[in-house]
């Protein structure tokens, strides 16, 4: 079933990506996204490295002119932390320095209205007690290629699929789970072919299928986007054989609108196949609601909570797995230079994270922050204090 989708996204794409629309003017302004801010335009690439003084440049389709080049972005951080583990016990408390340099580079390529290159790659070194050498971390987040047309967009690669409406809780998100590890809470990106086909400037149809691993232990399938009555919402129904067995259906409805507070909601039933039926008596149910509100464009308030409803013996998908979740976070940003962040995670079972920073912009393109979280898991009690400078470029 699952490379049947593959096909058919991929016949959809070729239909779509005729050689008439690739010929487009590329001269229009383009504003990147916020996770790679405003990145400037690169200089004009007359031909690739190595080639003769005068050598013929690569034949397009149509008309279409050589895009600009590459710009990178990013961010450049280094941390001091003491970690204090079980606290609140005499005789098992410990207490550790720790630090940990950072580097994250983004870049962005091509046209940016026609066909395009987004990277973003995270490097790390952690230093403690244990790792003395330091402990090298690496992680590419995205890379992809994305071609845009009139008819339809395609993509393929490493990206962060994102259907959750949600700041935290977002059970419809099969694609991509959330990172609480940072000082501001991220997503995960992951390897899949999509085809966006818009049936209006609200409404498209959004095809994915997952490109890492066996076909038949990945996930595919449609989702629909739109909005009615002033009102966001996505339905989605997808094949995930990520859990193994025969994999499961997965049907989908995620919700966002205002009235006064923000207001979003999503549902989600995984129906296990059983041969070619589907078996109830093991469907979980996942329900999210949550509210969010702003004042005066400096208190941000954040309210989510998750619910896990199972049938059977089956669990729930993901990191928040548990019956219940809870999420609330508190921000206060008196003007452009200060930002003071609360956050906290409870789970039914008595998991417990809460995590404080305070933020200023101590020159161009430079911040200070001091932060302290701490964590009750099933591993132990912690307590982390630490201190980060960063340098964006």
């Amino acid at each position: 079933m699952k490379q049947a989708l593959v096909l058919i996204i991929a016949a959809a794409a070729q239909c779509f990506l005729s050689p008439a629309l690739l010929a487009q003017d590329n001269g229009s302004a383009f504003d990147a996204d916020s996770f790679f801010g405003s990145a400037a335009s690169g200089s004009s690439v007359s031909g690739d490295a190595g080639e003769p003084a005068g050598a013929p440049g690569p034949i397009y389709l149509g008309s279409y002119e050589r895009p600009t080049g590459l710009s990178f972005t990013g961010e450049a951080s280094a941390d001091l932390i003491y970690v204090i583990t079980e606290p609140f016990s005499a005789a098992e408390r410990t207490g550790s320095y720790r630090g940990l340099s950072g580097l994250r580079i983004d870049a962005l390529g091509g046209d940016r209205n026609t066909a395009k290159l987004e990277a973003s790659a995270l490097a790390g070194m952690l230093y403690s007690d244990a790792a003395q050498e330091g402990l090298l971390s690496f992680e590419l987040k995205k890379l992809y290629l994305s071609v845009h047309t009139p008819r339809a967009d395609l993509s393929v690669g490493r990206m962060i699929i994102n259907y959750g409406r949600g700041t935290a809780f977002s059970p419809v998100d099969l694609f991509s789970s959330l990172d609480t590890s940072g000082l501001k809470l991220g997503r995960t990106g992951s390897d899949a072919l999509r085809v966006l086909v818009p049936l209006s400037d609200f409404s498209g149809i959004d095809a994915v299928a997952g490109i890492a691993g066996a076909p038949e232990l990945g996930i595919a399938g449609l989702r629909h986007y739109g909005n009615a009555l002033g009102v966001d919402y996505g339905l989605s129904a997808f094949r995930d054989g990520s859990r193994g067995g025969d994999g499961e259906l997965v049907l989908g409805l995620d919700l966002k609108g205002d009235l006064e507070l923000g207001i979003s909601a999503e549902a989600l039933a995984r129906l296990p196949f059983d041969g070619l039926r589907l078996d109830g008596a093991q469907a979980v149910y996942s329900l999210m609601f949550g509210l969010d509100y702003s004042i005066g464009g400096r208190w941000f308030f954040d309210l989510e909570g998750l619910w896990n409803i199972r049938a059977g013996n089956a669990e729930a998908a993901g990191a928040f797995s548990q019956r219940a979740h809870g999420f609330a976070s508190l921000s206060w940003k008196p003007d452009e230079l200060n930002a003071l962040d609360l956050r906290g995670f409870y789970a039914s079972d008595g998991s417990t994270q809460v995590m404080m920073s305070a933020a200023r912009d101590i020159a161009a393109g430079a911040s200070l922050a001091a932060y302290a979280q701490y964590a009750s898991l099933s591993s132990g009690e912690s307590i982390a204090i630490g201190a980060r400078l960063s340098v964006a470029y």
